[in-house]
């Protein structure tokens, strides 16, 4: 999953600390809420998303100021509970074929969409159909390559191969015999396929609906989740709330129907800006920039509503290898020296105020295959021998670099982007030169013409580390905006996912790390360290490690308020 915000507010999947006893810190205020009996007074949630969301459609949203809304207005045949356990969501439960290649769903009774109507297994036939689809462009479209036909598909040329997509699409893997079974074969095992079934791409899908003009627009909008959108004012506000049709039956362990009466997203483009809102009392959770952490943590009164807490998730840097002609296409030296060159222990407590852990792999720590090694440490003499062989190797000068290093405002990044060009200056004497982009703008610019060296971030979408390899970094992977691929690491990694048992996965799942890591296509900079604030009178918040961008998002519909 694509992470957009910084660090100091992306919570994603950290299961064994929530499994130890959750994320929060002891002075939580939702950790000392009680929760017990009825909040009176408005039930009205005031959060901050950062931004306008891309698309609010399940097929086309890949960042995570969409799924932080998706997450309430839509719903899966299975999700993550507050213990991250894989459990029955619009899906009563599952059967798994002996030889691990068909899975069958069978559908919860009484659901519905937000406009009333009922969710049958024909829709999920069609949402799988159009997210694998190559016409639609779908950015999770991967996701789909283990179900059978699906890498057909995703192979095909959408402009040149028409007729061809639509027969291949009536092979594919997925039908629905009746209305309450939905039947997916896959085309080899795949171990954690059941985890792909939580990801919001897959939610049902009404033909009817995504065929009209504006489909996504608040009032148009028909949702599966037990939240309902009912408004958005673009690049202003986004509001939710409960959806009259959600049968609380499934939710019965999150508390049965919505508790909110509705959660109001800003779009509050400053961090600094969104801190003083949450200072105001205008939002009841906030995100504070790194650079004010030390204030925050040194307040009497802010420092008792920080949550803090470990995630797995990871900020890197990105090298350009799609340009034929570029330093870093050219010579893996020449990127083995811009990683060598930067002192991410420095970085973390310059940069980041503390908040983090200093990366130098790809899978996170607490996440099985996590490997505790620095395969590319910092050592500045072996960075300036590394760069002045890596020019050899490209057949370039120093006076041929005019490099430029990508990322996106209005998320704090400015000062950790020019720590690094600094460090290159020094190490190098090459000018780097920053370039800032608004979210929407800079993921189009990597799509088409990535910077040298670009930030992202990638945050677990299901607990397993094929989520942090092969859908990061494979070669046929649309979150790949390297433009990496390595035959070697995709046979090692489809062997893995062949292997029933995850004792028998890790070596190649390992092996498959350790060969990205030497060829050195990014540069690790941090795993993440969840940092947000909430008021006291937020009760029953639920922080998890499936949280996207804001804190507790995935149980925003049982959050109650408390007069204050």
């Amino acid at each position: 999953m694509w992470l957009k915000k910084s660090f100091a507010i992306l919570v994603v999947l950290g299961l064994i600390l929530a499994a130890c006893g959750g994320t929060q810190g002891s002075n939580s205020p939702s950790a000392n809420a009680s929760g017990s009996g009825a909040a009176s007074g408005p039930q009205i949630l005031h959060v901050d998303m950062g931004g306008e969301p891309p698309s609010l459609d399940p097929t086309q949203a890949t960042d995570s100021a969409s799924i932080t809304v998706l997450r309430s207005i839509t719903a899966t045949l299975v999700y993550f509970d507050k213990q991250l356990n894989v459990v029955p969501w619009l899906a009563k439960s599952w059967d798994v074929a002996p030889d691990g290649q068909k899975i069958t769903f069978h559908l919860q009774d009484n659901i519905k969409y937000s406009n009333g109507d009922p969710i049958v297994a024909g829709d999920f036939v069609f949402s799988w159909k159009r997210l694998v689809d190559p016409r639609n462009a779908a950015g999770y479209g991967y996701i789909m390559a283990d179900v059978k036909g699906g890498s057909d598909l995703l192979a095909a040329d959408p402009k040149k191969d028409a007729a061809k997509i639509d027969g291949l699409l009536t092979k594919f893997g997925v039908s629905a015999p009746d209305d309450k079974t939905f039947v997916v074969e896959l085309a080899k095992p795949a171990a954690y396929f059941v985890y792909i079934a939580s990801l919001y791409g897959t939610v049902p899908l009404q033909k009817k609906w995504v065929s009209q003009k504006g489909f996504t627009e608040a009032k148009n909008y028909v949702g599966s989740g037990p939240m309902k959108l009912t408004q958005w004012q673009h690049n202003a506000k986004i509001v939710i709330e409960p959806n009259p049709n959600w049968n609380p039956a499934i939710s019965a362990a999150e508390g049965g129907a919505p508790k909110i009466q509705q959660v109001q997203y800003s779009m509050i483009t400053d961090p600094a800006a969104s801190l003083a809102a949450y200072e105001a009392n205008e939002l009841d959770i906030g995100a504070p920039p790194s650079q004010e952490v030390s204030r925050i943590q040194n307040d009497p009164k802010l420092s008792k509503q920080v949550i803090q807490g470990a995630t797995l998730n990871i900020t890197y840097f990105g090298f350009d290898l799609k340009n034929p002609t570029g330093l870093f296409t050219k010579s893996v030296t020449a990127r083995k020296a811009f990683s060598e060159a930067i002192n991410k222990k420095q970085m973390m407590a310059v940069a980041f105020s503390g908040i983090g852990v200093v990366a130098d792999s790809l899978v996170p720590p607490g996440m099985p295959g996590h490997q505790d090694t620095a395969f590319i440490p910092y050592d500045l003499a072996k960075a300036k021998t590394d760069f002045e062989a890596g020019l050899k190797e490209a057949n370039l000068t120093k006076a041929d670099l005019k490099l430029q290093i990508g990322y996106n405002t209005g998320a704090n990044w400015e000062n950790k982007v020019a720590f690094m060009a600094e460090q290159w200056r020094t190490a190098f004497g090459v000018e780097v030169k920053p370039v800032g982009l608004e979210w929407g703008a800079y993921l189009d610019r990597l799509s088409k013409d990535p910077f040298d060296i670009f930030r992202l971030g990638w945050g677990a979408d299901y607990p397993h580390p094929n989520n942090f390899l092969t859908d990061l970094i494979s070669c046929k992977s649309t979150n790949n905006n390297m433009g990496y691929c390595n035959k070697q690491v995709d046979d090692l990694l489809a062997q893995a996912a062949t292997k029933p048992k995850l004792e028998d996965q890790l070596p190649l799942y390992n092996q498959a790390q350790e060969m990205v890591m030497k060829d050195a296509p990014i540069i690790p900079i941090r795993f993440g360290q969840r940092f947000a604030l909430v008021k006291p009178w937020v009760q029953n918040l639920v922080p998890t490690s499936q949280d996207s961008q804001i804190t507790g998002e995935n149980f925003f519909a049982w959050v109650s308020i408390a007069p204050h």
